[in-house]
C-alpha cells in the first residue's frame, strides 16, 4: 500500500492480522518506482484518456505494478514463491494442503484458478504492441523458450504469423487471460530477461495510462512466451470466489460449503484454454 494508506493502519489491526495468518505479517509501502507515474508519460494525456475509457488513476497504477513490479518490492525479494491474494475474495471450500507446495511438486511454475477472455475495448493497441515487440525482439524469446505456448494468446496459424511479424492487432489475440487476482509464481518467471525486457516496451509504449492495459493480460501475454504447457497448473478444488465472478464448486468434494448450498455450477468454461491450445512451437521458433 501507498505510505499514507500504510499510515491508517493501526497496531491493532496489524495484531489481528497477524494472529489470523499464524505466521509473520510484514505490512510495507510501495516503491515510488513502482507505484508513481513516470515522468516519460504525458499527464495531460493520462487525464484525457481516464475520462474515456472509466477508469480511476489508482486502478492504472496497480495494473502496471503487478504487471512490472510486484516481485521487486523489498519485503518479497527474499522468497523464491509468490501467492497473490487480493482483497474480497472468498474460498468455498476448506484446503488441506499447502498450495504453494502443489505447484512445486507438480514441477510447475505458474498456478492459477481462472481464465476468461479480458475486454479488448479499454486495450485497443495492447495485442498490435504485443506483436511488434514480438517482431522486434524474436531473439529473446528463441533463446529463452523452446516449447512457448502462444495458441493460448493468438488465434491459429495465421494470428501467431502476425504476431511474430509485428502487424498481428484485436483480430488475431483470442482475449484469454490467467486471472492474477489468484497467482502462485516463481520469481524467475518475472526475473528473466525476456519478460523484463517486455514490460519496460510496454510502459514505454503508455499504454497503462493511455489506456487501461491490465495486468492478468500483460502476464498471460508474457507467459504464453515463456512457459510450456506443463510448467502451468489449474487449482480447480478450491472453490475460489473474487467479488463479482462467479466461481467453479467441486460438487464431488464434500469439504466445500458451495455444495451444501446446491451450487455446483461450473463457472469457469474457460479453464482448459491453456492447456488446450493448439502447439505451434515450430512455426514459432522458424519465424
Amino acid at each position: 500500500m501507498s505510505k499514507d494508506e500504510l499510515a491508517t493502519v493501526s497496531d491493532d489491526v496489524k495484531a489481528k492480522i497477524s494472529w489470523i495468518t499464524e505466521g509473520r505479517a510484514e505490512f510495507v509501502a510501495l516503491t515510488e518506482e513502482s507505484w508513481e507515474i513516470p515522468e516519460f508519460y504525458d499527464q495531460t494525456l493520462i487525464d484525457t484518456s481516464l475520462l474515456d475509457i472509466s477508469f480511476s488513476k489508482g486502478y492504472c497504477q496497480m495494473c502496471r505494478f503487478y504487471s512490472g513490479f510486484f516481485w521487486r518490492n523489498p519485503a518479497v525479494t527474499k522468497y523464491e514463491w509468490l501467492w497473490r491474494l487480493d482483497t474480497e475474495i472468498e474460498f468455498h471450500c476448506d484446503i488441506p494442503y499447502d498450495p504453494v507446495q502443489r505447484v512445486i511438486d507438480t514441477n510447475a511454475l505458474y498456478g492459477f484458478v481462472q481464465i476468461a477472455p479480458d475486454a479488448d475495448w479499454v486495450q485497443p493497441t495492447l495485442a498490435s504492441n504485443v506483436s511488434a515487440f514480438l517482431q522486434s525482439h524474436s531473439d529473446l524469446l528463441h533463446s529463452h523458450s523452446s516449447h512457448p505456448n502462444m495458441g493460448f494468446t493468438w488465434r491459429g496459424k495465421e494470428g501467431i504469423e502476425n504476431a511474430m511479424s509485428g502487424i498481428a492487432g484485436n483480430d488475431d489475440w483470442t482475449r484469454m487471460c490467467m486471472y492474477n487476482n489468484f497467482e502462485i509464481s516463481h520469481r524467475s518467471i518475472w526475473e528473466s530477461k525476456l519478460y523484463t525486457t517486455f514490460f519496460e516496451y510496454l510502459d514505454r509504449a503508455g499504454g497503462f495510462f493511455y489506456e487501461r492495459w491490465g495486468d492478468a493480460p500483460v502476464h498471460s501475454f508474457g507467459l504464453a512466451m515463456s512457459l510450456r504447457k506443463d510448467q502451468i497448473m489449474q487449482f480447480s478444488d478450491m472453490g475460489y470466489q473474487h467479488q463479482g465472478w462467479g466461481y467453479e464448486c467441486p460438487a464431488h468434494l464434500d469439504r466445500c460449503t458451495c455444495v451444501k448450498e446446491g451450487v455446483a455450477a461450473n463457472f469457469n468454461d474457460n479453464a482448459e484454454a491453456w492447456f488446450n491450445a493448439t502447439d505451434y512451437d515450430t512455426l514459432i521458433l522458424n519465424l
